[in-house]
């Protein structure tokens, strides 16, 4: 590896360099810091100069520092510095942890942006994703983004002028000059474009131009993009479940299959289409206006999706009144057919023939929660493979498939190596995964320092990656809005501030996990307990336990949510909270449970056992025996102690380590638990608890 840069080492000294700085630095001092912390780390070929005649290590820690201020772990404006949400990951995360966090967290804002920009035309739509790497602290210019896309400057110049991409003031004049007030898009027009650089942490000369070591030419844009963002992308393609709402309707699904089509019942006007959403929501609001706002907003989403995001060579699912299943494809533009109210919006549909069209009941269990939504059209695009993947069983020819052939969703299997490493045995941990496969939702619960938390991220990290797996922490103030999805006010570049719906950790674990159904998906709740879970899970109570079917949301526009199969919860709790009683017998039927005691496997015996791996281990030996005393003292199963409390290397490597331990952390602790007992607490002090041990135990 000598001819590689390492990123991980240069990602977390930056990030720490910021974390211990007493207030903004600027970029070069960011370098210098990194540099003296790294020293004698940094190899020949990071310290060398690359082809543009800048150190590779500084290029490197540049990308990255602008990916971090991409995704909010620090900021670039006004001098370098660290935001909450870096210092948590900081804390949250190893070296390597950190890094393939910063890449996922990335990845998807990128698939975001993609998202946004699929329709425009692949030259446009590089040139917007093209901007989209030029992060803060660093710029590029019209020539560069033109050698990557082949279009000319001036070409590219005019398109961001007139659309305007965030990132668009970061795009100068080739030598580093301010483009003209006429080639800045108008939301840029009147602003200081080099205060704003320079808040950045773009350096200018005395001449105007930006520093060469700031710019990424052609050569390093196409370094920093993935292949496929350079590709032609394929149509992007989509599948619908269109269904009769009433036994009425579903009566036509019989002539849908004969004649080669699908429609959806209206008492809408003669539209001229294709119609804009402004036209059409006009339209229901004056045809529908009988009905509630609810009502109406239903109606116009059914009616904004057959007419104008259904598009040709999507696939269609319906089912009849026997709940049979039938599969097809859009195979034609929608149109209006006067004098029939029950089917007047109609599309041509090339439907499939089977011999034995399976039943709702048959299919997979994500395509079974979406058709049991009420309403008349639902979006299954995320369940796109599973919907090809049925189709290949039918024995249905997709002469184009959209989605390449997922493997099956499964655990791996628990090696001994795994267990070995945890100090428990193979067959335990392999039974929680078991358990949690089949139940989905396991909870560890037992007295404090049990190793509730540590083997809940341990038995997720051995069953899902590493950017697949989220840990949140409950307590008294967490809600529906924090844990799912809520409005938050947004500040914009112009400063005003708005409201917009933004997913919580488990809403956008699920939207994860939806593009990846292969992939386990894993959140783990810790002190789970501790909320008030009716009000943090809202709806949700519902399809943790009845995966098979959809619901309505709080905020959103969807009638069709459901939790896909490959999203799994772990949460911990502590049994000597008083917030135990929370726990009621909703959550206790929604979840198995699995003890962690100090007196049960896997923690009987785990000081003794991970004590023997420590080498240097030079007092207190007896630790295992002493714990085991004092909870036997203890005589409250609930209140026990686990040995976490004295799995710290220093408390054996002086002679009052444990002493100290003692005091520091399990006196005070069980003087909560036996508040106002007055002289019992002298039964649970060090010297009496060793004093009650053989002799021959004790150091």
């Amino acid at each position: 590896m000598a001819d590689t840069v390492r990123v991980a080492p240069l990602l977390r000294a930056s990030l720490e360099v910021l974390r211990d700085a007493d207030s903004p630095l600027k970029p070069g001092q960011v370098y210098e810091r990194v540099e003296e912390r790294l020293g004698d780390h940094l190899s020949p070929y990071e310290r060398a100069k690359d082809n543009e005649g800048r150190v590779r290590w500084r290029v490197h820690l540049g990308y990255h520092t602008g990916d971090a201020a991409t995704i909010g772990w620090m900021s670039k404006i006004g001098g370098w510095s660290l935001t909450d949400a870096g210092e948590i990951a900081l804390e949250t995360y190893s070296e390597d942890e950190l890094l393939a966090e910063l890449k996922a967290r990335l990845g998807e804002l990128r698939k975001q942006r993609n998202e946004a920009v699929a329709r425009l035309s692949g030259s446009e739509r590089t040139i917007i994703q093209l901007v989209g790497e030029v992060s803060p602290g660093f710029w590029s210019s019209y020539e560069d983004l033109s050698e990557v896309t082949g279009q000319s400057p001036q070409h590219i110049g005019h398109f961001l002028a007139r659309t305007g991409p965030a990132g668009t003031h970061r795009i100068l004049e080739v030598d580093g000059s301010l483009p003209s007030e006429g080639m800045l898009p108008v939301r840029y027009r009147g602003m200081d474009v080099r205060k704003r650089l320079e808040s950045e942490g773009v350096e200018f000369d005395v001449f105007g131009h930006a520093s060469p070591e700031s710019r990424l030419s052609a050569e390093v844009l196409i370094e920093q993009l993935d292949d496929d963002l350079l590709a032609e992308p394929a149509p992007l393609r989509r599948a619908w479940l269109v269904q009769g709402t009433t036994a009425d309707e579903r009566e036509l699904v019989g002539g849908w299959l004969n004649e080669g089509f699908v429609s959806l019942p209206s008492n809408l006007r003669p539209l001229a289409l294709p119609v804009s959403t402004e036209r059409l929501r006009k339209a229901v609001d004056q045809d529908y206006q009988h009905l509630s706002y609810n009502a109406q907003k239903q109606r116009f989403t059914e009616f904004n999706d057959f007419l104008n995001r259904i598009q040709l060579g999507d696939y269609l699912l319906t089912r009849d009144e026997q709940e049979h299943v039938y599969f097809g494809r859009v195979d034609g533009p929608a149109g209006f057919l006067s004098g029939n109210t029950r089917s007047n919006l109609r599309r041509f549909a090339r439907w499939f023939r089977v011999e034995n069209p399976p039943t709702v009941d048959e299919l997979p269990q994500e395509l079974r929660a979406k058709l049991s939504s009420q309403s008349a059209i639902v979006e299954l695009t995320d369940n796109l493979g599973t919907v090809e993947r049925v189709l290949r069983n039918l024995g249905v020819t997709i002469e184009d498939p959209a989605v390449e052939p997922q493997r099956e969703l499964a655990f791996p299997t628990i090696t001994e190596e795994a267990a070995d490493r945890l100090l428990v045995e193979r067959d335990w941990l392999q039974a929680q995964a078991d358990l949690l496969w089949e139940y989905k939702q396991l909870i560890f619960h037992g007295p404090p320092g049990t190793g509730k938390t540590f083997l809940a991220r341990k038995l997720a990290h051995l069953l899902a990656d590493l950017t697949a797996v989220k840990l949140v922490q409950f307590h008294p103030s967490y809600t529906y809005e924090d844990f799912f999805e809520g409005f938050r006010p947004v500040q914009g570049e112009d400063g005003k501030v708005d409201f917009g719906l933004h997913g919580g950790p488990f809403r956008n674990l699920v939207d994860a996990a939806r593009k990846n159904p292969s992939e386990p998906h894993i959140l783990i709740i810790d002190e789970i307990n501790r909320a008030n879970l009716a009000k943090v899970f809202g709806e949700l109570y519902f399809l943790l336990e009845y995966r098979n079917e959809a619901i309505s949301l709080l905020y959103s526009n969807r009638t069709d949510f459901t939790l896909p199969p490959n999203i799994f919860v772990i949460g911990t709790m502590n049994t000597t909270d008083r917030s135990i009683a929370q726990v009621d017998a909703a959550i206790r039927r929604r979840f198995v449970f699995t003890e962690l005691h100090p007196s049960l496997p896997p923690t009987a015996g785990l000081l003794e056992r991970w004590l023997a791996t420590f080498e240097d281990a030079e007092f207190n030996r007896d630790a295992p025996r002493v714990l085991d005393a004092l909870n036997r003292t203890i005589r409250q199963r609930d209140l026990a102690v686990g040995p976490s409390f004295l799995m710290r290397e220093s408390i054996y490597q002086r002679p009052d380590g444990l002493d100290r331990a003692w005091q520091a952390s399990i006196l005070p602790l069980l003087a909560e638990h036996h508040y106002g007992s007055g002289t019992a607490m002298d039964a649970f002090r060090l010297e009496t608890i060793r004093a009650s041990l053989p002799s021959d135990v004790t150091d």
